[in-house]
């Protein structure tokens, strides 16, 4: 739902806009504003062109300008701290109006640029090896907090109008967000929002079957990763809680269930643990798994984030493991994560801050 104006000690701010659909905005403007496409050339300006300031939108009329900065705000997260990588990441700590603070990072892979974003503060899922689940979940995040990850790297890296990537791979489980995150997505891949082709939108699930299936019947859909943990149902339910719910064959079963257009495949995110889940077995089992339709597998050595008991693998172990899998014809690359040295890294990611 759109956000409505707030108190701020004795002061009450008007609605925040940045968010917002374009029904909604239309919806908001229809009372005042003569012509309905004025709603849409806000909605470009706010998202395709990431203007905050309503004076700024000058192919709107004065008056229609001064109504609006009179009625509504735009705003996005407030950037705390940004930590910078020797790999070129950074790693975004952002406070939200309630005093909740969420972490995003900005990732370089050579030429290009992947923006990695939260759907929650914190996470309910508790997957042990995540220093994201020892916060446990404090709220679900607005479309707008969403966007707002994205609108604030985007204009510090000057992306309006180019071609990145975005993931939600960040703090919490997307799909136990749905409805805003799939809001936040239209905006995304809206040619008068952020511009995005669904194919650089990836949403990554811990393994929430019927959330799947839901996706399935969306049009359009971001491309969806898994993160499985473990091939083999006792390990994985002690990894990955959610497991006891809906274990592999649930999982397997909506993926196989998942359309695909052509050449895309689902991605396993295979985080490898040391003495863990890196065994020969483990690769046999985690190729049986995912035989008989289109997917590979991302091999994530484990990033040591303070959760006692889990270890970075060796690089020749990450090797022998890729290894064991394409020897049984599985597309399996490894990906030695960005922004390890900041905290940045795949299940590295939590604040101490809840909302207050």
């Amino acid at each position: 739902m759109p956000s409505v104006a707030i108190a701020e000690g004795n002061e009450v701010r008007p609605p925040n806009l940045f968010g917002w659909d374009r029904l909604d905005l239309a919806s908001a403007l229809a009372a005042f504003a003569d012509r309905p496409y004025y709603a849409a050339q806000v909605y470009h300006h706010m998202y395709g062109r990431l203007e905050t300031d309503f004076q700024a939108m000058t192919d709107l009329p004065t008056a229609l300008r001064r109504e609006l900065a009179e009625r509504f705000r735009v705003d996005w997260p407030r950037v705390k701290d940004v930590r910078s990588s020797t790999d070129g990441s950074k790693k975004y700590l952002m406070a939200l109006e309630d005093g909740g603070e969420i972490e995003s990072v900005y990732i370089l892979y050579g030429a290009r640029v992947t923006l990695c974003v939260s759907s929650q503060i914190g996470c309910a899922l508790a997957c042990r090896f995540c220093l994201t689940g020892t916060m446990g979940l404090v709220r679900n995040l607005s479309p707008g907090e969403i966007l707002g990850q994205i609108a604030v790297m985007a204009r510090d890296h000057a992306l309006a109008g180019t071609s990145y990537r975005v993931v939600f791979m960040g703090m919490g489980e997307p799909l136990h967000n749905y409805d805003p995150v799939m809001r936040a997505f239209r905006v995304m891949v809206d040619a008068k929002g952020f511009g995005l082709s669904p194919r650089r939108v990836t949403l990554s699930t811990a393994g929430l079957a019927p959330g799947i299936d839901k996706l399935a019947r969306e049009k359009p859909r971001p491309r969806l990763a898994i993160s499985l943990g473990a091939a083999h149902d006792t390990l994985r339910s002690e990894l990955v809680p959610i497991n006891r719910k809906y274990d592999l064959e649930a999982l397997i079963g909506a993926c196989r269930r998942f359309p695909l257009g052509p050449r895309e495949k689902i991605t396993f995110e295979y985080c490898l643990i040391d003495g863990v889940n890196d065994g020969e077995q483990d690769a046999r089992r985690l190729a049986r798994l995912t035989r008989g339709f289109p997917a590979k597998v991302n091999v994530i050595p484990y990033n040591e984030a303070g959760v006692p008991g889990f270890r970075t693998p060796a690089a020749d172990g990450a090797q022998r493991f890729r290894d064991a899998l394409l020897a049984r014809g599985v597309a399996a690359t490894i990906r030695w994560s960005k922004g390890r040295d900041v905290g940045a890294a795949c299940g590295q990611l939590a604040t101490r801050v809840a909302a207050g």
